[in-house]
């Protein structure tokens, strides 16, 4: 009869990754057989999650889990270390030093074979040096919950991140703008640039941030904050996508963002989009409209964009200027609008958009159905310019390549029905449920009722 000792470890050790997925279960079949031991410290890929540590364990779980990965780190038997996921939201014995043991410990040139690491902790914590200088690392995702401090990156020195391809951070703050370009210029086959609440600069910053490696596709910048200190620009020539989203802070007097060059931008910005030199209400008329004129010019500045999705809070922003905003053609080719507000100022930046887009060939609206009423409201905007009435004459021919367009929770709103009747002005669509569709936040089908022939 086969015993423990005849099965090969690769197999003990698939059997503990898929039959034993609980840190727990893997620790207590270990402690009952050396076999299935020497297999879980011999592993390539692990998933350490703190929440699956067993419940007798809460009262010490911090110490409990140090152990665990005390022991997986500092004294694997096998040739290294390929994935390490380290989860554990609640942790805060020891972690700056113990975590960044970990990470400099498993990103040592000893292991050398690290590909795939995956931090998710409760634990404020500098990153050692050595996790700057993995030549084998190809993803990365540092998520640190510690509200105090969050994690700092300390890039004084070279970053040597050759095969780094996957690049995510949250709660990170960097010292100055020129440790968050080493970072990036160090990563020369990065192709996904993942920040979320993240500060890339600081106040004091004058040296611009690029991102220009031809190998990023895409980049995504989720309520950070810095990069409106000072010059922003996305120059990479292969960019996918590029999101602005969240709480995000992009426009100062004298920096900004001055450039994107992506095929598809998405402005996703809500009600928290800060303008870095207001301390006071008094001075938030003042932001409302600064913020438009310079997301005006973000605009102006697209490069090589062929889609576009855009907030009710972006266009909101822009409101203030519509009047005054003048964007040159672009070659937009797909549209997307989410959470329009139903009033006339909101109308006309879309309006803007349509008339600047000549080459568009898909149009997508979602009205916003929880809108604040305070200020969404034509009657409650006495603060705001009035939408120029050209704004909604239709222009005979230029939305000729237009092919598909639909307005989803329709309310039959007189400013929605303005857009509807530009569209349908300014183009040859017809209202065929492949090419036209207005349905309000039922489904109901208004395509061809008679508020929306009278258009025609």
């Amino acid at each position: 009869m086969a015993c423990m000792d005849d099965v090969p470890l690769c197999i003990l050790q698939c059997i503990m990754m898929f039959l034993l997925p609980d840190v727990g279960d893997v620790v207590r079949a270990s402690a009952v057989s050396r076999r299935l031991r020497e297999a879980w410290m011999g592993m390539e890929a692990y998933e350490l999650d703190a929440s699956t540590i067993p419940d007798h364990h809460l009262l010490d779980l911090d110490s409990t889990f140090a152990a665990i990965v005390d022991r997986v780190v500092f004294n694997h038997s096998g040739p290294g270390i390929k994935s390490m996921s380290l989860a554990h939201t609640r942790y805060d014995t020891d972690g700056d030093r113990r975590v960044t043991a970990w990470l400099d410990r498993l990103a040592s040139r000893e292991h050398h074979r690290l590909e795939r690491l995956d931090v998710n902790i409760g634990a404020a914590l500098h990153t050692p040096a050595s996790l700057f200088r993995c030549e084998t690392l190809v993803e990365l995702r540092l998520v640190v919950h510690a509200a105090a401090r969050g994690l700092r990156l300390d890039v004084d020195g070279a970053v040597h991140l050759p095969q780094l391809r996957r690049l995510c951070l949250e709660h990170a703050g960097f010292r100055s703008s020129t440790q968050f370009q080493n970072l990036i210029d160090g990563c020369p086959l990065l192709e996904l640039l993942h920040l979320r609440f993240t500060a890339v600069a600081r106040r004091e910053d004058t040296v611009g941030i690029e991102i220009r490696s031809p190998s990023v596709r895409r980049v995504v910048l989720e309520g950070c904050g810095g990069y409106g200190m000072v010059p922003f620009e996305v120059s990479a020539p292969n960019v996918e996508e590029l999101v602005l989203s969240g709480r995000n802070m992009v426009a100062v007097e004298k920096g900004g963002v001055r450039r994107l060059s992506a095929r598809k931008v998405s402005l996703l910005m809500d009600d928290k989009l800060w303008w870095y030199n207001v301390f006071a209400p008094f001075h938030h008329f003042m932001a409302f409209l600064n913020v438009g004129t310079n997301m005006s010019r973000i605009m102006a500045g697209f490069h090589g964009v062929l889609e576009l999705a855009i907030s009710g809070w972006c266009i909101e922003y822009l409101s203030k200027i519509v009047d005054s905003m003048n964007l040159p053609d672009w070659g937009i080719e797909v549209l997307r609008v989410e959470g329009m507000w139903p009033n006339q100022g909101q109308a006309g930046v879309v309006l803007h958009f349509l008339r600047s887009s000549p080459c568009l060939r898909n149009l997508f609206i979602t009205n916003e159905l929880e809108h604040p009423r305070e200020i969404s409201i034509d009657e409650n905007r006495e603060q705001y310019p009035a939408t120029p009435e050209f704004l909604f004459d239709a222009v005979p021919g230029r939305l000729t390549h237009l092919r598909r367009f639909f307005m989803f929770n329709f309310s039959g709103n007189r400013n929605e029905i303005s857009i509807i009747k530009f569209v349908l002005g300014s183009s040859s669509i017809s209202i065929n449920p492949d090419q036209f569709g207005v349905t309000d936040y039922l489904g109901n089908d208004w395509s061809s009722t008679q508020l929306i022939l009278a258009s025609l």
